[in-house]
């Protein structure tokens, strides 16, 4: 896999580049660079599959930078020191990063996961939409209510783009998860139901069970009962556990 690194740093790129060599034997570091300029012209001259990207740098950050390609068809790992609300933002969009300084763990796991986007694009099954994702991203950071307006969730069929606030409930299956949204079919995912959790906001979606994840502003009454059960905007009824009734209603009397 020819692979680019780009950071400012030389010991951060040093670092990045002795982990490769001990434990990802499928990369190939190409080149290296530490300015904007410098990535933009290795991009063009080796077409890398994969670019470690630094966001903070001088000059020409990393969006900066990836902005002026008309195309992004390689994939990205950011290398980042942000906080924990951009690293939210990073999650929300499905997108690869790496904190600094970089986990050997961490490092072998995200290089596994953009392995597995690229044999899926072989095989014709995934689609590729890295420039939505970063637009996702960059309007995540913006947010200035930390409140994420989209979503990406890794599908069967790629990548689906999705506005939390269309998302009624989630249920969990196992490790799978089934969404369901307004006016469409609900969408599968093979992913446990925390994942989408952490990925919403969280003074809008609450867990009301084990298995089921409530979007507050779409609760249309609630069922008294043990738990009790509220119905949803689209006439579902959920159960709710007894041990999270006390916190829903608290919820919903505000």
């Amino acid at each position: 896999m020819k692979t680019l690194i780009i950071d400012d740093e030389r010991h951060c790129i040093e670092a990045l580049q002795t982990l490769i060599s001990r434990y990802c034997q499928d990369i190939e570091v190409i080149d290296t660079c530490r300015d904007g300029q410098c990535g933009l012209d290795s991009i063009k001259k080796h077409n890398p599959a994969l670019i470690f990207l630094d966001i903070a740098m001088p000059r020409m950050n990393g969006f900066d930078m990836l902005n002026q390609l008309d195309d992004i068809n390689f994939e990205i790992i950011f290398t980042t020191a942000h906080d924990n609300y951009a690293i939210k933002a990073f999650k929300v969009s499905a997108i690869d990063y790496l904190l600094k300084p970089v986990d050997r763990k961490e490092l072998v796991n995200a290089v596994g996961l953009v392995k597995e986007k690229l044999f899926l694009k072989t095989q014709a099954s995934f689609g590729s939409n890295n420039r939505e994702q970063l637009n996702i991203l960059l309007e995540n950071l913006l947010a200035k209510n930390q409140v994420f307006p989209n979503i990406a969730i890794p599908t069967m069929e790629g990548l689906e783009i999705l506005k939390t606030d269309q998302i009624l409930y989630v249920l969990g299956e196992g490790n799978y998860s089934q969404i369901h949204i307004k006016g469409r079919k609900p969408i599968l995912i093979s992913k446990i139901i925390k994942y989408v959790e952490e990925r919403v906001d969280n003074q809008r979606f609450i867990r009301i069970h084990n298995s089921c994840l409530v979007n507050i502003n779409e609760v249309k009454k609630y069922i008294k009962g043990s738990g009790g059960q509220v119905e949803m905007s689209d006439g579902k009824l959920l159960n709710v556990a007894r041990t999270k009734k006390d916190e829903l209603l608290r919820v919903l009397r505000k």
